[in-house]
C-alpha cells in the first residue's frame, strides 16, 4: 500500500511539450513571421491594406472582451482559454500584416499635407498598438498558463511551475491583463479614427494633378 501511494503521488517524469501552454507559446512566436510579409495588392489590383485591417478590427475587440470576461469569470479559462489565446495570436499577426500593407499603400499615394499628417499619426499609433498587443498576447498566454498551473495542473517544467504556480503571480497577471486589454481597446479605436479621418481628409483635399 505504501508503494502504491508513493507511486501515485510521484510525477510521471518528463515534460509534455504538447500541452496547450507550450503549443500556444510556440504559435505566438511563429506569429512574428508576418512581420516580414508585405502584401501590396489583392486580386483586382486593389490595395491590400483596407481589406486586411478588417481582421484586427474584428479580432482585437473579441480578444479584449474575451480576456476581460475570463478575468471576471476565471473558470471560463478552462473552456475558452485556448480559443481565446489563438484569437489573440491571429489578431497580433494580422496587425503586422496590416502595418506592412499600410506602409506599401502610403508609399504609393500622393497625399495632401493634412492627410499626410493624419497618416503619419495613424502609423505611429499603429506601432503603439502593435507593441501593446504583443504584450497583451504574451500576458494572456501566461495568465491562461498560470490559471492551469496554480490549479494543480503542473507542467513539470520547474521554471514555469515555480513562476506561475503562486496565487500572487496569477493575481498580478490578471491585473496586468486588464490594463493591457483596456490599453489595446483604446489604441485600436485611436488607430481606426485616425485612419478614417485621413481617408476623409484625402478625399476633401486631394491634390490636383
Amino acid at each position: 500500500m505504501s508503494t502504491e501511494s508513493t507511486t501515485a503521488t510521484q510525477p510521471r517524469g518528463g515534460v509534455d511539450w504538447r500541452r496547450p501552454e507550450f503549443v500556444l507559446t510556440l504559435l505566438a512566436f511563429l506569429g512574428f513571421v508576418t512581420l516580414g510579409i508585405r502584401i501590396r495588392t489583392v486580386p483586382g489590383n486593389l490595395p491590400a491594406h483596407p481589406l486586411i485591417i478588417h481582421v484586427p478590427v474584428v479580432l482585437i475587440p473579441l480578444s479584449v472582451l474575451g480576456a476581460l470576461a475570463c478575468v471576471a469569470r476565471p473558470k471560463w479559462f478552462d473552456r475558452y482559454g485556448v480559443i481565446l489565446c489563438l484569437c489573440a495570436i491571429a489578431a497580433m499577426s494580422s496587425i503586422f500584416l496590416a502595418m506592412q500593407a499600410g506602409a506599401a499603400l502610403e508609399a504609393s499615394l500622393n497625399l495632401s499635407p493634412r492627410a499626410a499628417q493624419l497618416i503619419s499619426e495613424h502609423s505611429r499609433y499603429a506601432h503603439y498598438l502593435a507593441f501593446v498587443f504583443v504584450a497583451f498576447t504574451a500576458v494572456l498566454i501566461l495568465t491562461f498558463s498560470s490559471h492551469r498551473i496554480s490549479g494543480g495542473m503542473l507542467t513539470e517544467l520547474r521554471l514555469a511551475d515555480a513562476a506561475l504556480r503562486p496565487r500572487t503571480s496569477y493575481l498580478l497577471l490578471r491585473v496586468g491583463l486588464v490594463v493591457l486589454a483596456l490599453a489595446a481597446a483604446y489604441l485600436v479605436y485611436r488607430v481606426g479614427d485616425l485612419g478614417a479621418r485621413a481617408v476623409w481628409e484625402g478625399r476633401l483635399h486631394a491634390p490636383s494633378g
